[in-house]
């Protein structure tokens, strides 16, 4: 037992002296080394520390420019491909866009002397109310200024337009 008791020791003994060692050559890593031409009282002067932020690298950025001929450049996996080539596009210089024909029909006049009714494409008008009617370029919104007995007065898109009742008038 005697002999366990000292190779127990030993082994102790070796660790420790190992993790002395250790522990110094980390404080050495960490002290700066003193030069021959420092005053003895200089080498002792712990370098001070600051709280700045490390300079940060500016990271460049990607400019991607689409060829407009295959000598610009291709399609790294489609290379026989044109689909990024820029086509030259004709320009057309209209001073008015086409206007949609609204087909509206006065299908009908009712109600009283006092408060006549139209109804315009389905939908029922008294005078000086507005409503949205479908027509067959979409919902238009309309303005019933006059109810007369054949005739209607009312204002669509901004233009003043007089609806009758007879095709012919």
């Amino acid at each position: 037992m005697h002999a366990s008791l000292s190779s127990r020791r030993a082994w102790t003994l070796l660790f420790l002296a190992a993790l002395l060692g250790a522990v110094s050559a980390a404080r050495a890593a960490q002290t700066p080394v003193a030069s021959a031409s420092r005053s003895p009282a200089k080498t002792n002067a712990v370098p001070a520390k600051t709280n700045a932020a490390p300079a940060e690298l500016e990271v460049p950025k990607s400019v991607f420019v689409v060829p407009s001929t295959s000598l610009e450049g291709k399609d790294p996996f489609f290379p026989q491909s044109t689909r990024l080539r820029r086509v030259p596009v004709a320009s057309t210089t209209t001073t008015n866009p086409p206007v949609a024909v609204i087909d509206l029909k006065l299908k009908g006049i009712s109600g009283t002397a006092n408060r006549p009714l139209a109804i315009i494409n389905n939908q029922t008008f008294g005078a000086n109310e507005e409503a949205v009617v479908a027509t067959a370029v979409g919902p238009v919104r309309i303005r019933c200024l006059e109810i007369k007995t054949d005739y209607v007065r009312i204002v669509v898109n901004g233009q003043e337009r007089i609806l009758s009742l007879f095709s012919g008038h």
